[in-house]
This record gives C-alpha cells, sequence and structure tokens, in this order.
C-alpha cells in the first residue's frame, strides 16, 4: 500500500470517528420524540399559547394543552431565596405591574422573593380581562404541562442543582426535556442527571465546530433560530442522529417549510393552527 493510500485510509478512519463522537445521545424521551415526528413535525408551544394568554402563564400553559400542543416551552428563572420561576426576561417590567407597583424600572427577578414576584400581576399587560394572573412556580408550571404535553424547559437562569432537585422530587427526570443557549449549563445538569434529555440552543450557521461543542452537553436536540437552517445543516444533523427543532415560526408558509426541510419540532405562538394544519395533511415532515 503506497504512502498517500494510508495516509488516505488513516484520514478516512478519523474523521469516522470523529463523526461517530458527534452523534447524539439517545434517551427515553428522545426516542419517544423521533416516533413522534414520523410524519408531521412535533408542536411545541412557544411560551405557551402565548399569541392570546400571557406568555409564561398557567392560563398559557392550559390553554396550550388543550389546543393539542406536543410541547409547550416555558422559560425559567431563580428568585432571590431560590425558587424557580417562570419568566423569559432577567426583569419583571415588561410582563407584569412591577414598575407601578414596586416604583423603579430594571427589576430583576433575581432580586426578588417568591412572595414578592408572586404579588405582580401578570396579565394586564396583554389585557385588562386577563388582569390577575401570576407568575407561576416552575413546579405549578409542571404540573399544568405534564398532564396533556410534555414541558420543554428553558434555563434562563438559575443552578442546575436546583433543577435536578425539583425533577427529581417531581419524578420526571426521564419525561420533560430542558434547553439552553448556555450551553455550561446543560454540560452540568447532564454530569449531575445523565436522564435528563436536553437541547441545545443556538443562533449562528451550524458548522462542524459547534457539533463538536454541542456534543460535550449529551444534547440530544438542536433548537435553532429558523432562519439559520439549510437543506445542508438538517441533512449533516439528521445523520448524527438529533432531533431538529426551529423557532420562532407563526405563518402557515413557514409551517409548510420548516416541515419540508425535515425538522422534527417547530415552535410557534399558534400552537392551535399548526396542530391544526397538520391534522389535514397540509404540514407533512420531509423523512
Amino acid at each position: 500500500m503506497t504512502t498517500l493510500r494510508i495516509v488516505t485510509v488513516v484520514f478516512a478512519l478519523a474523521s469516522t470517528v470523529a463523526l461517530a463522537q458527534e452523534n447524539a445521545r439517545t434517551t427515553r424521551l428522545s426516542t419517544r420524540l423521533h416516533k413522534l415526528a414520523t410524519t408531521v413535525p412535533i408542536t411545541v408551544a412557544h411560551r405557551g399559547d402565548s399569541r392570546n394568554y400571557p406568555e409564561n402563564t398557567v392560563s398559557a400553559f392550559r390553554a396550550a394543552v388543550r389546543a393539542g400542543a406536543d410541547m409547550v416551552e416555558l422559560d425559567f428563572r431563580q428568585t432571590s431565596d431560590g425558587v424557580l420561576v417562570c419568566l423569559h426576561d432577567a426583569t419583571v417590567d415588561r410582563t407584569t405591574d412591577g414598575v407601578q407597583k414596586l416604583r423603579r424600572k430594571k427589576i430583576a427577578v433575581g432580586t426578588l422573593t417568591l412572595a414578592q414576584v408572586q404579588s405582580l400581576d401578570a396579565g394586564s399587560w396583554r389585557h385588562a380581562r386577563l388582569a390577575g394572573a401570576r407568575i407561576p412556580t416552575l413546579e405549578a408550571a409542571l404540573k399544568v404541562i405534564q398532564k396533556g404535553s410534555v414541558a420543554m424547559i428553558e434555563h434562563k437562569a438559575g443552578n442546575p442543582e436546583s433543577l435536578v432537585k425539583l425533577l427529581r422530587r417531581m419524578r420526571l427526570v426521564e419525561d420533560v426535556l430542558v434547553q439552553s443557549f448556555d450551553w455550561n449549563f446543560l454540560e452540568r445538569l447532564h454530569q449531575l442527571e445523565p436522564k435528563i434529555t436536553t437541547a441545545a440552543l443556538g443562533s449562528k450557521p451550524i458548522d462542524r465546530k459547534r457539533l463538536v461543542a454541542v456534543r460535550r452537553t449529551g444534547a440530544s436536540m438542536l433548537h435553532w433560530s429558523a432562519k439559520q437552517w439549510t437543506v445542508d445543516q438538517v441533512e449533516q444533523a439528521q445523520k448524527l442522529g438529533y432531533l431538529l427543532a426551529g423557532y420562532t415560526l407563526n405563518s402557515d408558509i413557514e409551517f409548510v417549510g420548516a416541515a419540508g426541510l425535515g425538522l422534527h419540532a417547530i415552535t410557534t405562538d399558534r400552537p392551535r393552527r399548526l396542530r391544526l394544519l397538520s391534522s389535514k395533511g397540509l404540514v407533512e415532515r420531509a423523512r
């Protein structure tokens, strides 16, 4: 065998090993989600049914379950007394009456106790008829969502130890998905509890370097900005066994396009609409 031939074979073997090391991790839930997405994409309700109800509130979560969402996405942060609560923003300014009630701006969730957080109105910013909604604890949200759907828990702030402790106490370790843009958080979470199914969130083009970085998180899903998914990237990620999700899509043409591209899951503010189109066979996943 010539030197060139030997080098070529060695390089090919090295590439195969590297590729294998980037394969997605398989869990009980990821296997279930792969099966669920065989013909139509999984409907992920973004912050609950956030088109019609205040985001990240119990009413939005209940409405998403009623709408038939396969998964309900929510965000969590940690209060000053260590409780995990559902809120997207770092402050309570946008989605509560905190500025008026506390008479200041830029009120960070992490500076408030649970009692202070739950004293705020989290519904009137959307509409007067929705006044009285409260910021729920993550535990309360999971009790609602897991009755008829699967929670997609997005880490915004808070330590992984508190989340693992909660999921173990609720016996939901293998029944929910946890995602984050903070891949260090995911890596630590995976080390603490390998049975938790995780997703790596991203917004930049997916290349080999990022796939290698994702591998250390133990992720089973790549949840990316839908604008970044291309045919080539979808094909590459599918070969590695990842569940592929795109955020945040709301129009009919976006639904059809994302499914046609081959995404396993679509995150949307309009879960009822996506479910309707899927049930009519108008949104079919390319395999």
